[in-house]
């Protein structure tokens, strides 16, 4: 049986597909679907930001949630923004569990990506990541030691990665590469992210760099391939007439 969630946003795609909302129509507030669907405000909320995820729906400051117009398909976020602003930015409220910190030895494929020496060494912070307490993600970043001394003082069940990086050590992001792959889930990551041994899942790669072109980050996530949606801002370009 599908998640209450899952029903709420059904439904609401719904009637955006037989024009009950049609583009540009504001969506009755989070109250009233709270008492026409009879269910909390946390799963409306997590069946909106489903769909704004999807393109349906569009989110707009200070004013409420919107039918999107048909001219633009959205399918994921294009910005550099951590996983807590990502988070954030679908409606959910972000927190994790840290399930190892140490500094190790990199594999050499992590290495030659981060740039470092034979012998440099890589902080690994491998985080279980959670939207309103549903598990979604497992991340394990990999951060040159040498550069950010001390990081093993900062509690990052609570604190931002990205935030630190930039508030402490100074850092300004410049760009990422990120790599999707299908995947499925082992059985410790099913453990991990309450789904079955084998569940579909999104495998992840980011390496961060600085605004010099350094890189400082390398991420490996796993994503819950039922909770997570890569979305991607497209647009008609202009014809150019003869």
């Amino acid at each position: 049986m599908s998640l209450l969630y899952e029903q709420v946003a059904d439904a609401l795609r719904q009637r955006v597909a037989k024009g009950v909302w049609k583009t540009g129509d504001r969506l009755p507030s989070e109250r009233e679907l709270c008492v026409e669907f009879e269910v909390s405000t946390i799963t409306v909320r997590h069946a909106v930001a489903q769909v704004v995820a999807e393109g349906l729906l569009v989110r707009l400051q200070g004013r409420g949630t919107f039918v999107a117009s048909d001219h633009v398909v959205v399918q994921g976020p294009p910005a550099l923004t951590s996983f807590t602003q990502d988070l954030n930015q679908r409606g959910w409220q972000s927190s994790a569990k840290v399930l190892q910190f140490e500094t190790v030895s990199p594999p050499e494929p992590i290495r030659i990506k981060l740039r470092l020496a034979a012998f440099g060494l890589v902080y690994v912070l491998r985080r279980l990541r959670l939207a309103d307490g549903l598990p979604i993600a497992i991340q394990s970043a990999y951060l040159p030691a040498a550069w950010f001394l001390g990081l093993a003082q900062y509690d990052f069940t609570a604190q931002s990665l990205y935030g630190v990086l930039e508030g402490d050590y100074h850092v300004r992001l410049g760009q990422a590469t990120e790599t999707y792959r299908p995947g499925v889930v082992t059985e410790e990551e099913a453990k991990l992210l309450a789904t079955p041994v084998g569940a579909p899942a999104f495998r992840i790669e980011r390496v961060t760099s600085d605004v010099s072109g350094r890189p400082i980050e390398l991420v490996e996530s796993v994503t819950h391939g039922e909770r997570w949606a890569l979305t991607v801002h497209l647009t008609r370009a202009a014809l150019r007439r003869g």
